[in-house]
């Protein structure tokens, strides 16, 4: 009798929560931006597989629109652009962060705060898809430098701690 609850519960969890693949998978991004000596952008991507890639500088770059949204394609473009593999993060953790993405995107930022000048921002992010524009969007979890603001949501935190711990910028 317990085997046959216990399956019952397991088919009924399993159908009616089926998961999305692409909307699982998460991309996650470091970026260093300072115009106050040089032009600086720098910093770096977790691809699909789990390399950290690098970049310094790129001639191009892809930007999300002014609501944050992005395509697939010019976030690949984006990872293309980055030159040197620096790291790597096993694609099962990659997995394991990509749950918390949704709840990250729901979450409020603090107010920012002034920090000091000519510092620049770093800044990490995750993307979210959003599957009614076929797009992903930009969320923002924690920036420091000239201004200091973060994502009070805890799932946000959770990523932040995650991505600051993968490389030593």
């Amino acid at each position: 009798m317990k085997k046959n609850i216990f399956l019952l519960l397991f088919f009924v969890s399993t159908s009616c929560c089926k998961i999305d693949p692409d909307a699982l998978h998460g991309y996650y991004h470091f970026s260093y931006h300072n115009h106050a000596w040089l032009t600086v952008h720098s910093g770096w991507m977790v691809d699909e597989s789990g390399s950290i890639r690098g970049y310094n500088n790129p001639e191009k770059w892809n930007y999300p629109d002014s609501l944050g949204y992005i395509s697939r394609y010019q976030l690949e473009e984006n990872v293309s652009y980055c030159d040197t593999v620096i790291g790597r993060v096993s694609p099962g953790k990659v997995s394991y962060y990509n749950l918390f993405v949704y709840s990250a995107s729901k979450g409020t930022y603090s107010e920012p705060k002034p920090h000091g000048a000519d510092m620049g921002a770093r800044v990490y992010y995750c993307y979210w898809y959003d599957r009614s524009k076929d797009l992903y969007r930009q969320v923002m979890l924690n920036q420091d430098g000239d201004w200091i603001c973060h994502n009070t949501d805890n799932s946000a935190k959770k990523i932040y701690k995650w991505l600051r711990d993968l490389v030593t910028n």
